[in-house]
């Protein structure tokens, strides 16, 4: 199991092979799929571990960089608001190589913060998301969204296979749950 993270977009792969051949560099191929109304963005990981080749594709083909807003924003590049354009293009440059550390990464250095993050959530509404780890196995995530809902989480790692959750937001939804997790 595992999962890329693009402009803060958690994408699960669907399925991954690794190959040894000899070094301690082994060839990977991971894909991973998300379908976002009549298409499919598709993202494939290949190559040496140390230098994967990052591929993105569709069914039906499109564009890249209309993938890409599939993939982030879950709708076509023309329904995009300006910010979320400006994201896009960040997003794109920085596949390309292009991209320098970016107005975020600026603020995330300067305020100390692990995360910081604008993210379009499933009902379309932007966020903003910041978290920082209070402790080593302590996560604090706070979450603001431009329809006036806001969010806080504490992750609290109890071991390498226990995690708690709680969350509270401003709507009163409140969430507890603990989980097991055990890769192999």
């Amino acid at each position: 199991r595992g999962r890329i993270v693009v402009l803060a977009q958690r994408i699960e792969f669907d399925e991954g092979s690794l190959t040894l051949e000899g070094d301690f560099d082994p060839r990977i191929n991971f894909v991973a799929h998300s379908t976002s109304g009549d298409v499919t963005a598709i993202v494939t990981v290949s190559g040496r571990a140390s230098e994967p080749d990052i591929v993105f594709s569709s069914e039906p083909p499109l564009p890249e960089d209309e993938v890409l807003s599939r993939l982030l924003f879950k709708r076509a590049s023309q329904d995009l608001s300006p910010f979320q354009a400006a994201q896009l293009a960040a997003a794109a440059a920085e596949l390309a190589g292009a991209g320098g550390s970016g107005l975020l990464a600026s603020l995330r250095s300067s305020t100390g913060l692990d995360d910081l993050d604008i993210i379009t959530e499933d009902s379309g509404a932007t966020a903003v998301r910041a978290g920082k780890y209070i402790s080593e196995n302590v996560y604090l995530d706070v979450q603001t969204a431009s329809d006036g809902v806001s969010r806080a989480e504490v992750v609290v790692e109890i071991n390498d296979m226990v995690t708690a959750r709680g969350s509270v937001g401003t709507d009163g939804n409140t969430r507890l749950g603990i989980f097991y997790e055990r890769d192999y």
